[in-house]
């Protein structure tokens, strides 16, 4: 029996997910620059320690029979997608059903694996690691989840480094549960971590290194800084989408979808993850519902019959504050953190750490995939 295309756009935290959940029962190609998923919440882990954990996941240990295609989408059309490859060639494919999943970007590529192989992405982080070592001292710019446990992380390991960090929001953790920013402050503070709120960095320029060992801010201040991690500064990845539909865009960059994740008028293609114009926290837990919702849908599609009236299911949206919306984890190091539960926000190690920090969720990502 001939099984019906799906094109998965992106191998990030919902596309990977749903490419192996697909695989079995369609014809499965999934379109990434790269050839591995890298479990992004280990990254601040993997900065101070670069052979903790193997974060790195290649597609071809769990695609199966599905098709990795190493490229980019430059075109999007009702059936077919246009692919840059990254070889230089280009390459045509034909879907029954597409996803886009090809999440965002930050202003350095260090934070978010961008480097096309994996012997590439270890030697970077390998090279930041040695920098990191060597130096005096550290300016962290970003006080978002990836700031803070990435600030923690250097805090823990290197304890001989001046640690800073800086901040453009009033509070560090703006976005996140309401008693995280104060416990945050005050453990990182604890620890003698520079707190800078309120203030951006203007030299050296955003995603560069410093070149006389420090960085000025807009209000004026000289931070001591060898070595700089930019932990913020995030674009969704949908260029392709707006020059092929530009109507589907919204100013932010970010895709239109409905109700069921599809995105308007293109029913058969569907929009996951940090890309999604969705009222949600970006974090990987949330792509995780878009994947489940998609990959119930899809399934659904492919086992209905030849001009049926199909229900799908709708998927309701995490919305920050309510159930699955609270749901976070702040790692401070190895065995501490934050945690926020749908029915409560606890100060408790233990917690954090059974959940998170001990292995940074990559032990749970890769049994996802039968590893």
């Amino acid at each position: 029996m001939h099984k019906k295309a799906i094109l998965v756009i992106g191998g990030g935290a919902a596309g990977h997910q749903i490419a192996y959940q697909l695989r079995d029962v369609a014809s499965v190609t999934l379109v990434d620059p790269k050839t591995y998923w890298e479990v992004p919440m280990a990254v601040p882990r993997l900065l101070v320690d670069p052979a903790a954990l193997s974060a790195r996941i290649g597609y071809g240990t769990f695609l199966g029979s599905g098709r990795h295609v190493q490229g980019k989408v430059v075109q999007l059309g009702e059936a077919a997608a246009r692919v840059a490859l990254t070889d230089g060639g280009e390459e045509t494919l034909d879907f029954d059903y597409a996803v886009i999943a090809t999440g965002s970007r930050y202003l350095d590529p260090l934070i978010k694996a961008q480097a096309p192989s994996e012997q590439e992405r270890a030697a970077e982080l390998q090279d930041m690691n040695q920098r990191l070592k060597a130096a005096r001292s550290i300016a962290v710019v970003g006080g978002g989840p990836v700031g803070i446990e990435t600030a923690a992380e250097l805090r823990e390991t290197l304890p001989g480094a001046k640690v800073t960090l800086i901040h453009a929001g009033r509070t560090v953790l703006d976005k996140a549960p309401s008693k995280f920013p104060a416990w945050a402050q005050q453990y990182l503070r604890s620890k003698d971590v520079e707190i800078i709120v309120n203030d951006l960095v203007v030299t050296p320029t955003l995603g560069e290194q410093p070149k006389d060992r420090k960085v000025v801010t807009r209000a004026g201040r000289a931070v001591a800084a060898d070595v700089i991690i930019w932990a913020a500064g995030t674009q969704p990845v949908t260029d392709f989408v707006a020059s092929s539909w530009p109507g589907a865009v919204d100013r932010n960059g970010h895709v239109k979808v409905d109700e069921h994740l599809r995105v308007p008028g293109h029913p058969r293609v569907f929009a996951v993850g940090d890309i999604t114009n969705l009222p949600e926290n970006r974090l990987a837990i949330i792509a995780g519902l878009h994947a489940k919702s998609v990959v119930a849908n899809i399934k659904k599609l492919l086992s209905a019959r030849e001009g049926s009236d199909m229900r799908l299911k709708p998927y309701k949206p995490a919305r920050p504050g309510k159930g699955m919306g609270r749901m976070m984890v702040v790692t401070l190091g190895r065995t501490d953190g934050l945690t926020s539960l749908p029915f409560g926000q606890f100060r408790a190690s233990f917690l954090a750490k059974k959940i998170k920090a001990h292995d940074m969720l990559v032990g749970m990502s890769r049994k996802a995939l039968g590893l």
